[in-house]
């Protein structure tokens, strides 16, 4: 090739991430191109049969002192009564009004499927294909570039999708081309 010749630069729409498989745990990585309404994270594993509470943090940025800022924390608790899920933000070192909600439809010794869809206002979390929540942001989806997972989890997999590809028309993940952990969303 001459050097007057300039090849087009792939778009966007085509750099996907490639899904994570069997993570030690803590986890953590970059999120590529951040989080915007549309993207999708997939979190596919098994609750240990002793857990007591694992953490999904999306944040903004990966440094351990001072933490960074938490857009949003999902925290799964399986040591009360009636297991529970814990939504928060921390900002600036502080944690914000949590957010609480019944009905967790994980259990200790069971496999999951945990689907994240990020829109404008709201996180929507479906847990095994039935929609579990959804948390409005406190904090602006475009400062999100990193996903921390920690506490008592075992993941098989993680999967970055740069829109759901469930959506009629969609046409960036053709059938049969999506990430092999993902599965439709119950919304």
């Amino acid at each position: 090739m001459s050097t007057d010749e300039h090849l087009d630069p792939i778009p966007d729409s085509f750099i996907l991430q490639p899904p994570v498989f069997h993570p030690v745990i803590p986890y953590g990585t970059t999120i590529f191109g951040g989080l915007y309404a549309g993207k999708m994270v997939v979190l596919q594993g098994v609750v240990p049969l002793h857990a007591r509470r694992f953490q999904v943090d999306f944040q903004c940025g990966c440094c351990v002192h001072p933490l960074p800022d938490i857009a949003f924390r999902l925290s799964p608790r399986f040591y009360t009564v009636k297991p529970h899920a814990i939504c928060n933000t921390l900002q600036g070192g502080l944690w914000q009004k949590e957010v609480r909600w019944p009905g967790l439809a994980l259990q200790r010794g069971a496999s999951f499927l945990i689907l994240f869809l990020f829109e404008n206002e709201e996180v929507k979390v479906s847990v095994n294909g039935q929609h579990f929540l959804h948390y409005r942001y406190r904090l602006p989806l475009s400062r999100v570039d990193t996903l921390d997972i920690s506490g008592d989890i075992l993941v098989k997999a993680v999967g970055f999708l740069n829109s759901n590809p469930f959506e009629e028309g969609s046409r960036e993940y053709p059938v049969g081309y999506g990430p092999s952990c993902c599965t439709a969303p119950g919304w």
